[in-house]
């Protein structure tokens, strides 16, 4: 009896040990696709519409006026990755300007983070991807 009492403890510990690993694993790889970026670089075409628009949280409701920058960007290795930002504001002199250079840090689902950079920060090869657009 007292070796049944024993095989179910551990048994009761491994699938906890288990679970753990499991849910550690399975943070892990939601960090990485979420926070862990990689570089890319793009330009506001010279015709991209500026003209601000309602933003709306997920619920629909609205959350100011603002814009919707959907781009195309390139990594060094020239993988070209659809990316999207919003930038809030009334004012289209505070958005990213047509023919200005970007930087974006995207993870695998999210943009998480941009600025605005010179040409001279732009890699050659992405240059050159931009360019064939």
């Amino acid at each position: 009896m007292q070796k049944k009492k024993h095989t179910g403890a551990l048994i009761g510990v491994a699938a906890v040990v288990l679970l753990l690993i499991g849910g550690g694993v399975w943070a892990k790889g939601y960090y990485q696709d979420h926070y862990v970026g990689t570089d890319y670089y793009t330009m506001v075409p010279v015709d991209y519409d500026l003209t601000p628009q309602m933003l709306h949280k997920q619920d629909g409701s609205n959350v100011g006026l603002g814009k919707d920058f959907e781009l195309t960007a390139y990594n060094e290795q020239g993988e070209a990755k659809d990316v999207v930002f919003t930038v809030r504001g009334d004012d289209p002199a505070g958005y990213p300007q047509p023919g200005t250079y970007i930087y974006v840090k995207s993870s695998k689902y999210l943009v998480n983070g941009w600025n605005v950079i010179d040409v001279s920060e732009v890699p050659a090869s992405v240059l050159t991807q931009i360019g064939a657009r």
